[in-house]
């Protein structure tokens, strides 16, 4: 993929048809924008451009967005449209837009930076059942991103999302992936820099996911992990209850066998995993009372910088998300919280793409009354971006 040096105004017009409204985050080689379908009243969409020259980019990219299309449920995301431009080397995703800050942006206003085990087990339930429908296809595919800046809590409905197939891969049954792999610092499993990754690399990025939420402490690394146990020093991952003693014991000794260096001594499912969780006597509440139960004040946490960065972990990305859905309504606390993020500067993002670009608080949005979150992870450029003239018009070819 090449960078992209420039990106579209306000005004601007694409395939004749959506109208550029803002410019939500760019990436090294993607930009995404919130466009108006001019073709339909009060439809809101969030737009991914990539630019792609080389046939194994346009690949990965057609693979992304046919992933996305085929999956259906209420904690994943929703693809209307895929489309390009030959002549400028551009691809195009049409997305829902919706917006609601990721689980890693909340952490960071939380008094202690970590959640309460009930509070978590609850708001992480339907991200661990997308997880065990996305193992269940056929073949099975494999996020390999799983992290608290990829989950989105939605300002409408009541449901978290997981966001961002940027890195997915349908999983080899005769073995593992083994394409070049990117993943993120603390959340990605060991196989990921060596031997290939399969369905037990989603339940190591799941029970760093937990680990984070819980402690407040993002996991060491695997490969700093790996290197100290290659030369005989302990493993610098502390055990969960160290951190927070009231956590039980079970549960941490089910989150350390989940991110275990050896991919076979993990557990074998994500049920698995979540059971080991669930047999941890906690009464846990209703996501709704959950998500009404976390601290929104921005005075009670140090948040800095540019939208959605922390001091101890840069959120770089502005999330966008797909979500269709069944039923909407707005929380009490996700008005609050949209008035205090827009107050406080802390936008926060989805496509688990996560949090990106300008002031906004972006995810994928639910333009329609059937919607998914989700979307691609894009990090913020700190260059300047060339702009064309809000006239400019681009007409994709769409995909057959």
């Amino acid at each position: 993929m090449h960078q992209i040096h420039e990106t579209l105004s306000p005004g601007a017009i694409i395939r004749d048809r959506y109208l550029v409204i803002d410019l939500l985050g760019t990436g090294g080689f993607s930009a995404v924008y919130l466009v108006q379908d001019q073709e339909r009243e009060d439809s809101i969409f969030a737009l991914k451009e990539v630019v792609a020259t080389q046939k194994q980019a346009r690949e990965r990219f057609t693979f992304e967005c046919t992933v996305l299309e085929r999956l259906v449920h209420p904690a994943l995301p929703q693809v209307h449209n895929v489309f390009d431009n030959e002549e400028h080397d551009r691809l195009y995703m049409l997305m829902d837009y919706v917006e609601g800050p990721n689980l890693e942006t909340l952490r960071h206003i939380q008094p202690e930076k970590r959640f309460s085990l009930p509070v978590i087990t609850a708001i992480l339930a339907p991200i661990v059942d997308a997880i065990e429908y996305l193992h269940q296809q056929y073949p099975p595919i494999i996020h390999r991103d799983i992290k608290p800046s990829n989950i989105i809590v939605p300002i409408v409905g009541e449901k978290t999302i997981l966001v961002d197939f940027g890195i997915a891969k349908e999983y080899d049954t005769q073995g593992t992936t083994s394409a070049v792999r990117h993943c993120s610092p603390g959340y990605g499993a060991p196989e990921h820099y060596t031997t290939g990754t399969n369905t037990r690399t989603d339940i190591y990025g799941l029970g760093a996911t937990l680990y984070t939420l819980l402690t407040g402490v993002i996991p060491p690394d695997a490969i700093e992990r790996m290197t100290e146990m290659s030369n005989d020093n302990p493993d610098p991952l502390r055990p969960a209850c160290e951190l927070v003693p009231s956590i039980p014991l079970p549960v941490s000794s089910a989150i350390k066998r989940a991110m275990s260096i050896n991919m076979m001594h993990r557990f074998a499912t994500v049920h698995e995993f979540w059971l080991a969780l669930q047999g941890e006597k906690v009464q846990q509440p209703h996501i709704s009372e959950a998500l009404n139960s976390i601290v929104v004040s921005p005075s009670t946490s140090k948040i800095s910088g540019k939208t959605g960065e922390t001091p101890s972990q840069p959120l770089q990305e502005k999330q966008l998300l797909g979500r269709r859905s069944r039923k909407s309504f707005a929380h009490p606390f996700f008005l609050v919280l949209l008035v205090l993020l827009v107050i406080g500067g802390i936008a926060a993002s989805f496509w688990g793409f996560t949090i990106f670009g300008k002031n906004h608080v972006a995810t994928q949005a639910v333009s329609h009354s059937t919607g998914t979150l989700r979307h691609p992870t894009l990090s913020p450029t700190a260059h300047a971006t060339v702009a064309p003239t809000p006239t400019a018009t681009f007409t994709p070819n769409a995909y057959p």
